[in-house]
């Protein structure tokens, strides 16, 4: 019995030093982590900002009281602030069915476009985290919240903000976009396609700027805003595209005329991105004019009018 037991013995060494055997280790199956995120916005108020979040409970009941919490109380890191400005607060909250409604006071009409999507952006995201919580809809007061158009919002899925949320298989991507520049007078504007291979994240809105802001790549094509002309921030909601620039795009001395510079952005936004009219400010302001002529408050439209065709 003591030979066959130390023969045993032997041949696990064998196998352990040796490498004659393999030993197969085996771990208790873990159940998957959830992964929760609070979220905030940045402190130039142009992109959504999130930090783990740990619940106590992974309750739908614990959760929303929880989060909804820290969204009243306006909770945010050093680095960023809270989603609900100070004149924001919820009215009242109501889960049924798989389905979220919150109320806001009135102050949530005061928010400039640009805050608004951001804050519904956070908020939605956040919320969608929520087991059983499949869709989510904004009251004003206990109206539907209204777009541009005066239209209801409705309901909003895990689909309706996924450029905020960086839900993006791939990296990169390639997309044609259709810019315009100006001619030699300065007076009129040309279109030009450009293929773009571009981080999938980034807003299509920010690309079309920031190929403006290269120039053009056509012969006889000329710029239409300064290689300083950058943009702050690019939101399109409700089909409005908001665009805060520079200070820069505000005092370049292109020898070009306003209003070819405002329409080589908007016809620009319009013909490759999801917007039918676009409204710019100056580093948050909506304040004066562009240049001498063209109101900042204004919403722009596709101005085909200018747009000189290869024919001509």
């Amino acid at each position: 019995m003591k030979k066959s037991f130390w023969m045993l013995l032997l041949a696990v060494f064998a196998c352990v030093f040796l490498g004659g055997c393999s030993i197969e280790e085996r771990e208790e199956p873990q159940s998957e982590q959830e992964n929760y995120s609070f979220y905030y916005m940045n402190t130039g108020e142009t992109s959504l900002k999130k930090e783990a979040y740990e619940p106590q409970e992974e309750t739908a009941d614990f959760m929303l009281k929880d989060l909804m919490q820290r969204l009243s109380s306006r909770e945010a890191p050093e680095d960023g602030i809270a989603l609900l400005p100070e004149a924001v607060s919820v009215n009242s909250y109501d889960l049924q069915e798989k389905h979220l409604v919150i109320d806001f006071n009135s102050g949530y009409q005061e928010m400039s476009r640009a805050r608004e999507v951001l804050t519904r952006a956070g908020i939605v995201e956040m919320f969608l985290q929520i087991p059983d919580i499949e869709t989510i809809r904004f009251t004003i007061e206990g109206q539907d919240l209204t777009d541009s158009r005066n239209q209801a919002v409705g309901e909003m899925t895990e689909d309706t903000f996924v450029e905020f949320s960086g839900k993006d298989t791939d990296a990169y991507r390639y997309d044609t976009f259709t810019l315009y520049f100006t001619d030699e007078s300065g007076e009129k504007l040309l279109s030009e396609e450009r293929r773009v291979y571009y981080r999938r994240t980034m807003p299509k809105e920010m690309v079309v700027l920031a190929q403006l802001a290269k120039g053009p790549s056509e012969e006889g094509h000329y710029r239409t805003i300064s290689e300083d002309s950058l943009p702050i921030s690019a939101i399109t909601a409700d089909r409005i595209c908001y665009i805060n620039m520079n200070r820069a795009f505000q005092e370049d001395s292109l020898d070009v005329a306003e209003n070819v510079q405002i329409y080589s952005i908007v016809n620009s936004i319009v013909d490759s991105c999801e917007a039918d009219r676009v409204q710019i400010s100056i580093e948050g302001s909506l304040e004066g004019n562009f240049k001498n002529s063209m109101p900042l408050y204004s919403f722009y439209e596709k101005n085909e009018e200018l747009t000189e065709t290869k024919a001509e």
